[in-house]
């Protein structure tokens, strides 16, 4: 019957008013997700026009900063006559190793009858494929100049598209490549290819990111070749890259662990009681990506470190003392400090140079343009907070590391991995894990790029001035690499005469001394004759005594020494090399008058002697030989 009255609509059952709050629910989590996304950007689509672009501008930038070293690449190098003509040498040794006798490729021809010579200093295997094609010295030398150029191409092209896969724009990635390639602090290191040639950091990273993001195994395997190939070029920046990686390893991790999937992906979606579901950690084809990749980082490690782990116990001083350490250590002063060779912060930064241990290691002042753009970018939204807050938090630990022993009078932090970290106790200059700083500021620099022109692009829109953000980016790019790159010297480098090719080897140049002995390492890629002296970064007793014994040559003391090491000729250089890099107070080159000792007769030494040019050639006979010598 009816009443009058409106009828009720239905209560709901609890079935349907349990979905509807599921269906609230879901929607909710769908939306959190979402916003948690979009907080990351997503992975760029890289054409192969921007590429292009990109390697030529790092190609282009990397010619002009050193011009005109391009146009005499066969005669001069850069920046001087010191490691970088012992480096051109090295590099062909790899080459000419490689491919006749791959199984003694660490005996170099230098350092003789030392084994595992090429464990005297940073090896640089990764360059030997360079040295395959062409031989002698200026085949050498124009390598050595190709490489150089392409160590500051390459950090630019690395660290571009390091920022691209971050979520920057292509003007804050260009900002961001000028900013790692043309730091303030490369500059003091352009004479070691070692420390230059840091473009795998980037490159790497970038693939691995790339890689994980978009699930795909062949670019983590890449990720983690291009690692394997940064670890052959040395310990100096593969050791730092390492423990980068495994803290982000870490990270990653940990992310997983709580049930947030990997950063940049929607976190899992939780489970009845509030539980998340961690899911697996990567595909099964990504993970055999990493564990194939990982282990040829493993291989190539454990093959290189086994030489300088044999050095080290065979040779008592190429152990790092803290006393050595502390003699490349410095104060927070060095964070004021730049190189005296860059242009603009150079003169304005001397007084902080005067009191830093060393004037071409200690000096760590990120450039004024950086450090302003870098706390711009700690505003930028393209990165995520916990990324902005990640790369300031990189720059200060790693700052505070590279004063090595200098912060504190106990040497701490950096003496906690000195003493407990594997690998930091072989270091000798602490401060070129700045390296890392470098990059965490040119992250943060791209971005403030990027910021500033979004800003000016709302108003040039607004004005019909479209190219304003272009514009304003290439500005900043070019003073970028204007306040970072230095004046670099472009010297020319001696060359044999061709009286000294062919002779009966193991061969001794005279004079003899660090700067010499580097030349001679550089003239014995002329069919990698065996030579007793050599560079390296720690001292040689054998090698300190047959110096010290020709400083009277050629005499009967000088002739015997010279048979008890083995040298059959001796090469005397009457007319001193111009240019040559100072060498430590106490090393002297012997015998200190060359000129004076090529007129001493050798009536009864037992040798002969014949004199063409400035050179003179001592062929050493038999007879007696020295009753002592260092072992």
């Amino acid at each position: 019957m009816s009443t009058g009255l409106p009828t009720p609509p239905p209560l709901p059952s609890v079935s349907s008013a349990s979905s509807a709050e599921g269906a609230r629910g879901r929607s909710e989590r769908a939306s959190r997700r979402v916003a948690v996304a979009e907080r990351w950007a997503r992975s760029p689509s890289l054409g192969a026009r921007e590429i292009i672009l990109a390697a030529l501008t790092g190609i282009a930038l990397a010619i002009i900063t050193s011009w005109p070293l391009v146009l005499h690449m066969g005669s001069h190098i850069s920046p001087d006559l010191g490691d970088p003509v012992r480096t051109a040498w090295q590099i062909a040794w790899v080459g000419h190793a490689m491919l006749n006798d791959p199984a003694h490729l660490f005996d170099s021809n230098a350092f003789y009858p030392h084994p595992l010579s090429l464990a005297f200093s940073d090896s640089l295997i990764g360059y030997g494929p360079a040295a395959w094609f062409g031989s002698g010295t200026v085949a050498a030398l124009v390598r050595y100049n190709l490489l150089f150029l392409w160590a500051w191409s390459f950090a630019f092209f690395g660290a571009y598209l390091l920022a691209r896969e971050l979520g920057l724009g292509k003007i804050g990635a260009f900002a961001g490549g000028a900013a790692f390639a043309y730091a303030p602090y490369r500059v003091t290191e352009a004479g070691h290819l070692h420390v230059i040639s840091s473009g795998g950091l980037p490159f790497a990273l970038f693939l691995l990111l790339r890689g994980y993001r978009r699930s795909s195994p062949g670019l983590v395997f890449a990720g983690w070749a291009v690692t394997a190939w940064q670890i052959s070029l040395g310990f100096t920046l593969s050791l730092q890259f390492t423990y980068l990686l495994a803290v982000l390893g870490a990270i990653a991790i940990i992310y997983w662990w709580r049930g947030r999937g990997t950063p940049g992906a929607p976190p899992a979606e939780p489970e009845p009681g509030g539980t998340r579901s961690r899911g697996p950690l990567m595909a099964r084809r990504v993970l055999l990506a990493t564990l194939v990749g990982v282990g040829l980082c493993g291989i190539v490690g454990i093959y290189q470190s086994r030489p300088y782990l044999k050095i080290s116990q065979d040779y008592p001083n190429a152990k790092r003392s803290i006393k050595e350490v502390k003699n490349y250590s410095s104060g927070p002063i060095a964070w004021f400090a730049a190189s005296s060779e860059n242009r603009i912060w150079g003169p304005i930064t001397s007084f902080a140079r005067k009191h830093v241990h060393s004037q071409n290691e200690d000096v760590f002042f990120p450039g004024g343009v950086i450090f302003v753009l870098a706390v711009i970018g700690l505003m930028a939204p393209f990165y995520t907070k916990r990324l902005r807050i990640g790369l300031a938090a990189g720059i200060v630990i790693v700052s505070v590391l590279a004063l090595g022993f200098g912060l504190t009078g106990g040497g701490w932090p950096y003496k906690l991995l000195y003493d407990f970290a594997p690998g930091w106790n072989g270091v000798r200059v602490p401060g070129r894990i700045f390296t890392l700083a470098t990059l965490f500021y040119a992250m943060l620099a791209g971005a403030g790029v990027q910021l500033l022109a979004g800003k000016i692009g709302g108003w040039g829109e607004r004005n019909h001035l479209r190219a304003l953000p272009a514009i304003l980016g290439t500005v900043l790019v070019l003073v970028i690499v204007g306040e970072g790159a230095g004046h670099l010297s472009n010297p020319k480098v001696p060359q044999p005469a061709a009286a000294e090719i062919g002779l009966r080897s193991p061969i001794l140049d005279l004079p003899t001394d660090g700067a010499n002995d580097r030349i001679w390492q550089y003239f014995s890629t002329n069919g990698f004759y065996k030579i007793p002296v050599g560079n390296s970064t720690f001292d040689i007793e054998s090698l300190d005594d047959l110096r010290g014994g020709m400083s009277g040559f050629p005499d009967k003391a000088s002739i015997e020494k010279l048979r008890y090491y083995g040298i059959k000729t001796v090469v005397l250089h009457t007319v001193p090399f111009k240019g040559l890099p100072a060498t430590h107070s106490l090393v002297v080159p012997e015998p200190g008058d060359p000129a004076k000792a090529a007129e001493k007769p050798v009536t009864g030494l037992g040798v002969t002697r014949r004199r063409v040019g400035s050179l003179v050639i001592y062929e050493i006979g038999p007879g007696p030989s020295a009753l002592h010598g260092a072992g």
